[in-house]
């Protein structure tokens, strides 16, 4: 997936985040009637950090852990909002009637494709799964509970599609159409951030709202080669031309992902800017191997994207010591497991 060149386009775009600075959304908080309601914005204004976000709701669990509740659920975004995250992350999947199901993948654990199935045949075989409205109106709730100080920000990953399930690369538009508009309707776009690892799709919400903040998001899989790819997963990576490209080389790797290559994180930083993303984050497998390689290139990338104007997450810590870990590198949230990173969190003052 690693390409060896650098397009006008990309260094123009690198050019412009220096010289000019990027482009943010008016701060301040919204209004709900005579109430006062915390924003995106707020959280994205904080000055400190890193502040807990969220994984899943209150940390991936897909049924293996009985003592907590499954991921992207009702009950696990609700349990993390309770526990003190102030934002929670949930994952969203386009189903064959066009309503937005909150579950990780695009196909279950039998390989039958969400975009197969009507929301209802879904809940027959997955009855915990609910729509994204359902989980925006939890966000609400708490979102105005907490009054004027922060809380009740919900993160929304727009899942990139698997080869497997959209194999001719024709859904893209119509999910970001319907989470749009879910999250129109229900209110809650000064309270929401999209979040990608497909730029495409990031491209597409920039375009559809965008006044909603983006995030674009990093895996260490994006900057190695085709064949370093093939070695760790043991799937085959195929290059293709992409419908929606951005001038990026993009590959499915088996019929699992389908992402773009990173020449380096330059790179990586300019898509950031070209699809005006507000945030980048970074994947675990990213941060862990370059700090390996070279110690300070972790806190040197947050440097540089923070010098562009980018808030950076990064992405998970299950424990303490990858929270520590990710708090050393200067990046600004961290997805983790709830309490562990309510407790880890710097304290946020009451505004």
């Amino acid at each position: 997936m690693k390409t060896r060149f650098r397009s006008a386009m990309w260094l123009g775009a690198v050019t412009l985040g220096l010289c000019g600075g990027m482009a943010v959304a008016g701060s301040g908080r919204r209004h709900d009637g005579g109430l006062r309601r915390s924003t995106a914005e707020d959280f994205l204004e904080l000055g400190v950090g890193p502040i807990a976000i969220g994984h899943h709701g209150v940390g991936p669990n897909r049924g293996e852990n009985p003592s907590l509740p499954i991921e992207n659920t009702i009950d696990s975004v609700r349990r993390a909002y309770q526990l003190g995250a102030r934002v929670v992350e949930v994952d969203v999947q386009l189903t064959r009637d066009g309503r937005l199901a909150v579950f990780h993948d695009d196909f279950l654990s039998d390989f039958t494709c969400l975009h197969d199935l009507t929301l209802d045949e879904l809940q027959q075989r997955l009855p915990y799964v609910p729509e994204l409205h359902e989980v925006l109106d939890v966000a609400r709730h708490f979102n105005r509970k907490a009054g004027d100080d922060l809380g009740g920000i919900l993160i929304v990953e727009l899942k990139a599609f698997s080869p497997h399930c959209d194999p001719n690369d024709e859904f893209e538009e119509a999910l970001v159409a319907a989470a749009v508009n879910e999250v129109r309707h229900t209110g809650m776009a000064d309270q929401v951030i999209f979040d990608s690892f497909s730029p495409a799709l990031l491209y597409l919400a920039a375009q559809e709202a965008p006044e909603i903040p983006r995030e674009l998001d990093l895996s260490g899989l994006q900057l190695l080669t085709p064949e370093q790819v093939t070695a760790i997963t043991g799937l085959p990576v195929t290059i293709i031309n992409k419908r929606i490209s951005l001038g990026l080389t993009w590959a499915e790797i088996g019929p699992v992902f389908r992402l773009p290559g990173y020449a380096s994180v330059e790179q990586f930083l300019a898509t950031g800017v070209a699809t005006r993303a507000r945030i980048v984050g970074g994947e675990l497998d990213f941060f862990g191997p370059a700090e390996q390689q070279q110690p300070g290139s972790g806190a040197a990338f947050v440097a540089a994207a923070h010098s562009l104007g980018f808030r950076v997450f990064a992405d998970p810590a299950r424990n303490e010591a990858d929270w520590n870990f990710f708090a050393s590198l200067g990046v600004d949230a961290i997805y983790s497991d709830i309490p562990l990173g309510v407790r880890l969190q710097s304290a946020i003052p009451d505004r």
